[in-house]
């Protein structure tokens, strides 16, 4: 997919959503993400979103807003994480022991073979994407902001790889088609011990490789054609 053919998806989708009344916009002050979060009723932020634990910068993250009516409708995060040829087992241990067990002993461990095997190089992790109480029911609404989201994410730093952490009755409800997202990885790791709150065991990895991207982005941008059109 060009950089055109993202740019004009982007603006379907863009477009759609402001035919609902939500306007989309990119957080350039990370000192408004709590205030964001707070305002749209989300009551935790994780580690890895968290302006507080991070030190995020214009170059490592994106945070996007879908406002209604001045206030957040829908909001998300990814996180880009150059690994490189790095271990994904290495960069989680010292991601998640900083995030959840600072100063103890290693938190999670076997990383599954086929993880370990294909998220390498420049990967971005997708996370704290949450829906508004007043939004929630709309369905295609939240796919369009997600696949805007996906989009957003590939121009920005044309990753290998985007991943991000579902509980499985999420999976079985549709959260990860409508995610965007076509790989499902399984449990990715076990923990060492009970996992932190609010991350839970029954947690799966789901995955977009960057050769589905354009899959998902049609599928997308024809759903918004087809809402458009009635």
């Amino acid at each position: 997919m060009t950089i055109v053919e993202k740019g004009l998806i982007m603006g379907r989708l863009g477009a759609s959503l402001k035919s609902r009344g939500i306007d989309v916009r990119e957080v350039v002050d990370f000192g408004e993400v709590s205030e964001i979060v707070r305002r749209a009723g989300k009551p935790y932020l994780t580690p890895f979103s968290s302006p507080d634990f991070n030190d995020f910068t214009s170059e490592n993250v994106l945070w996007l807003v879908g406002e209604r009516e001045g206030e957040p409708a829908f909001i998300g995060c990814a996180r880009l994480e150059a690994i490189g040829a790095e271990h994904i087992e290495s960069w989680w241990s010292r991601v998640f022991g900083r995030a959840y067990a600072p100063g103890q002993t290693p938190i999670l461990n076997n990383v599954r073979p086929n993880v370990a095997r294909e998220l390498r190089g420049r990967i971005v992790y997708f996370g704290d994407l949450y829906v508004a109480p007043k939004m929630r029911g709309s369905r295609e609404a939240l796919r369009t902001f997600v696949a805007l989201g996906h989009i957003a994410v590939s121009l920005k730093w044309d990753p290998d790889w985007t991943y991000c952490f579902l509980r499985e009755r999420d999976i079985l409800r549709g959260a990860a088609a409508i995610y965007g997202f076509t790989r499902n990885f399984g449990r990715p790791f076990d923990w060492l011990r009970d996992p932190p709150a609010p991350r839970q065991a029954s947690e799966r990895l789901v995955a977009l490789p960057r050769e589905d991207l354009m899959q998902v982005a049609e599928l997308a941008a024809q759903a918004v054609g087809s809402h458009d059109e009635k």
